[in-house]
């Protein structure tokens, strides 16, 4: 509990300093935006300056590492579900292709609107379009 008072009082805004905004960089405005938490903040504004945070050099190391595996995770994860979209994609747009190409007199339905629907739904609506039998 110590450990989490002074990191948060180490990291208000007193400690930071009285620069203005107008005075700041490109750089401290862009950490200023992208930090997560109070202790991010501090250790972007103060890089390479744990004991303005609360911190040691070690927990700062210890904290930073988190944060960059939490974000590289973060990133996969966002690529996985990228990629996963893609399927049903490429699976909608073929199926229209073969729909539109092939319509007379093997597919049944009206192919732009069952593509319109396989956009939202992420499936092919065979109920509504598919091949005569």
């Amino acid at each position: 509990m110590c450990l989490l008072a002074a990191m948060s009082l180490g990291c208000s805004s007193s400690t930071t300093g009285t620069v203005g905004r107008r005075d700041m960089g490109r750089r401290d405005a862009y950490a200023l935006a992208s930090c997560t938490d109070t202790v991010s903040c501090c250790i972007q504004r103060n890089p390479g300056v744990p004991d303005a945070c609360g911190l040691t050099a070690a927990e700062a190391a210890a904290y930073v590492g988190t944060m960059d595996a939490a974000m590289k995770r973060a990133n996969e994860k966002g690529e996985e579900e990228e990629d996963a979209d893609d399927g049903w994609k490429e699976h909608c747009i073929n199926t229209y292709v073969a729909c539109r190409d092939e319509k007379k007199p093997q597919w049944q339905g009206d192919c732009y609107a069952c593509f319109r629907l396989c956009e939202g739904q992420k499936q092919w609506p065979f109920h509504e379009c598919r091949k005569r039998r």
